[in-house]
């Protein structure tokens, strides 16, 4: 395997004009290329107004070679172009940068221009700004940018946390871009301000020569979405021509509401800004728009906590240890006759136990059942606990299945027996569940049976806990709930291996995702010292041993990592690589905060989503590609591995190969949006 970072492939670009060797000759020339070290400045010249222009995070090593941020809209457009192309990704904190255009500046080369105007997005527009102040005079325009990640200047900026420790953000020189107002001719502010940070930087910029023009649910990438909107082109021209009207141009923009994003971020910052009136019409409108959209289903589920603001109260308040326990109470299991998932437990008179609800997602939950007069009865002596329905699939059993049983505790020394319903009314699937999990509850050291429920069953005694643990705020688990686990699952079951772990998928069908080219990840930490876990070929107890013995965790998200916080010791070192575009790792966090006193460390490098046949959007089966190079440096950065540590990488062939065989089987490949910043 070539020892080269895997990088995406970039597209080609045009041959680059002539390399020239100072400034002073490229200020005699109408095509040059000047580098430095760090950063180099392609320039063409069209016309007597020059377009400034800055690389932002996802069009760095865009094209081979190198091409300007906006060269084709410029040359397109028929202006000049200077583009500063960066060579990482250091959000041009570098001295080569104001370098490279003070150098040019006392050459002479911008007083050659009418007009000259900075501009790029997100990082690009900082450094657009910030820069801009070396040619006096010149206008701006930007997009979604930041004015500086300084945590003393900006503490509401929180979103790229690996530039802002990888880069100087404390040597004063060009730290903060708001002092280049006042030197700048026109500065053109685009910005999304229900995007709170954005909106935050835009309040730094309130200065006579700066306009806000305010692309309202166009988010972060808000000059993506004015491409989406066809007026991209137009826009610069008129900028370049010095047309530019802001009230017009958000007139253009009356294609967004076609565009599937704007709806979306449109329908979540009215629930979000809690206007359930305005909600209301908006969920209307879209619904007869995109009939078939998930993310109206959801918009739904927050409008119904707007609607009902005890709901989410009283769905927290369900985390506090209580008992219900009723004589004669009927558990109904899912009947094909009744409601989709209906299910869980009647009182007497036919009334509907709330209590023994399970939520199957974190805004989705069974409804009441309904029996017929018809239905036969069966009936159960004793006492018993219930205890939700059986998943069988392990990290849905762990979420769900598991959250009652913290009442063993209290009540494990009356009852008979532990009953549970069968997932989607499908017994025999439960039944196999049941044996399959056997192994733990036998590690739970459970000393009354485990019973199915099949049909409708009226229990002497039942014990209805309510929820200790599952999706959500859930996944903090109640005191009881942690204590049953950390103490008494497998509690005699010694530690036993590395220290270092990486918890592998590498070895499960192919059905229940992971990434592409796990072997990578698996051959590059064995060399730091990694035991390579693959814990579908071990029995329960070893898994257990494992995690016991570890004190630093690597592992993609997973069911294992789930039962790995019930283990670990006291406070770990955890880090979460995320192997799909849609994972919660807010999950993973609340549960190893709460089990395990420590914060994971999450690093999110996906570039690719590569569906399943059939599939429309990313699920548990979806395989993520990864920036091998990027995950490496971010292990690095957070100490997972030696800072000093070569990792061994495939190169832009072997990737290639990977794709082809996953094309092969039917997947399709989703390209993320790059990384904004």
């Amino acid at each position: 395997m070539a020892a080269k970072r895997a990088e995406k492939t970039p597209r080609p670009g045009s041959p680059p004009p002539p390399e020239v060797r100072s400034a002073s000759e490229a200020a005699q020339r109408d095509q040059f290329v000047l580098k430095s070290q760090l950063v180099e400045a392609q320039f063409v010249r069209r016309a007597p107004v020059l377009f400034v222009t800055f690389d932002n995070l996802g069009s760095v090593g865009e094209y081979d070679p190198p091409q300007p941020w906006l060269h084709m809209r410029v040359q397109k457009l028929g202006f000049s172009i200077l583009g500063l192309i960066a060579r990482r990704k250091d959000w041009y904190r570098n001295a080569d940068t104001p370098m490279l255009l003070t150098c040019l500046q006392e050459a002479g080369f911008f007083e050659q221009f009418e007009r000259v105007i900075f501009t790029g997005t997100s990082m690009g527009g900082y450094a657009a700004l910030t820069y801009s102040r070396l040619v006096p005079g010149a206008e701006v325009a930007i997009f979604s940018p930041q004015t500086t990640l300084n945590q003393q200047i900006t503490p509401f900026e929180a979103r790229f946390k690996y530039a802002l420790r990888k880069w100087d953000w404390d040597s004063p020189a060009f730290l903060d871009a708001t002092e280049a107002v006042p030197k700048a001719a026109r500065v053109l502010l685009f910005y999304d301000p229900f995007v709170p940070e954005d909106r935050a930087h835009a309040q730094r910029l309130l200065h006579p020569n700066v306009t806000h023009v305010k692309c309202r649910h166009f988010g972060h990438r808000a000059l993506r979405q004015v491409k989406a909107c066809g007026v991209l082109e137009d826009l610069f021209g008129a900028i370049g021509a010095g047309t530019f009207e802001a009230t017009a141009f958000v007139r253009s923009l009356s294609h967004r509401r076609n565009l599937r994003p704007w709806r979306k971020a449109l329908l979540s910052n009215v629930t979000a800004a809690r206007h359930p009136q305005l909600a209301k019409v908006a969920l209307e409108r879209l619904q007869a728009l995109d009939p078939d959209a998930v993310y109206l289903e959801k918009a739904r589920t927050r409008l119904e906590k707007l609607d009902n603001p005890r709901a989410e109260q009283h769905q927290k308040a369900r985390l506090n240890g209580r008992i219900t326990t009723e004589s004669r109470a009927i558990v109904v299991p899912e009947r094909p006759h009744d409601t989709a998932l209906a299910s869980g437990v009647l009182l007497a008179g036919g009334r509907y136990c709330a209590q023994s609800r399970t939520w199957i997602r974190a805004t989705k939950f069974t409804p009441p059942p309904t029996l017929s007069n018809e239905e036969l009865i069966d009936t159960l002596a004793g006492n018993h606990l219930f205890a939700g329905h059986l998943r069988g699939h392990f990290g849905h059993f762990l979420v769900e299945s598991t959250a009652r049983l913290w009442a063993l505790a209290a009540v494990e020394g009356e009852i008979d027996s532990v009953l549970y319903l069968p997932y989607r009314g499908k017994v025999r699937k439960a039944r196999r569940a049941l044996k399959a999990l056997s192994p733990f509850f036998d590690q739970l050291e459970l000393s009354v049976p485990v019973k199915i429920i099949e049909r409708p069953t009226q229990v002497e005694t039942l014990h209805i806990p309510e929820l200790g643990f599952g999706w959500g705020e859930r996944y903090a688990g109640t005191p009881d709930y942690r204590h049953l686990m950390r103490n008494r699952l497998g509690r005699r079951v010694k530690a036993e291996g590395a220290e270092r772990l990486y918890i592998s998928r590498a070895r499960l069908p192919p059905h229940r995702g992971g990434v592409l080219g796990e072997h990578v990840i698996e051959a590059n930490l064995a060399r730091q010292g990694y035991e390579i876990f693959h814990p579908e070929l071990h029995p329960l107890e070893v898994q257990i041993a494992r995690y016991k013995a570890a004190r630093q965790v690597v592992a993609l998200d997973g069911s294992a990592l789930h039962l790995a916080a019930f283990f670990l010791p006291p406070a770990p070192r955890v880090c979460l690589i995320l192997r799909r575009s849609r994972a919660n790792a807010a999950d993973y966090i609340r549960q190893y905060e709460a089990f395990c006193d420590t914060t994971p460390d999450v690093i999110d490098v996906i570039s690719k989503d590569w569906l399943v046949a059939g599939s429309k959007r990313v699920d548990f089966r979806s395989v993520g590609q990864l920036d091998f190079g990027a995950l490496f440096d971010q292990l690095k950065a957070l100490h997972y591995v030696d800072r000093n540590f070569a990792p061994d990488l495939p190169d832009a062939r072997e990737i290639e190969a990977l794709e082809e065989d996953l094309a092969a089987r039917g997947s399709r490949a989703v390209a993320l949006p790059a990384p904004h910043g």
